[in-house]
């Protein structure tokens, strides 16, 4: 313990917060990559889905970039709960940015 002074401390401390700020925005990089590609992924499941024949007979045999109609729902679906999933962790990270930008609307 004596080898340990006060003057070391804040050097210690101060990587660490550059550590932490570095994987904090490591993070929010990678859930803005995961939100753009699910967001990418769901508009074309949509797009696929809207254009869809409807009715029980008018979906056999239609794909739509080599999918039929059940898949495209089932990975529009998923999907949309991943970036539900996303959204709710890009808000929580950035949270302090939001709240600051809605007092600035609301002044």
């Amino acid at each position: 313990m004596s080898s340990i002074t006060n003057s070391s401390m804040p050097h210690v401390s101060t990587d660490c917060k550059i550590a932490t700020r570095s994987s904090v925005g490591k993070v929010k990089g990678i859930l803005s990559t995961a939100l753009a590609l699910l967001g990418l992924i769901v508009t074309v499941t949509g797009v696929g889905l809207f254009v869809a024949p409807h009715g029980p007979s008018a979906a056999k045999g239609w794909t739509f970039l080599g999918m039929n109609v059940p898949a495209m729902k089932g990975l529009h679906i998923w999907l949309g709960f991943g970036m539900v999933a996303f959204v709710l962790g890009h808000f929580a990270l950035n949270l302090k940015t939001l709240m600051a930008e809605l007092k600035q609307v609301f002044r």
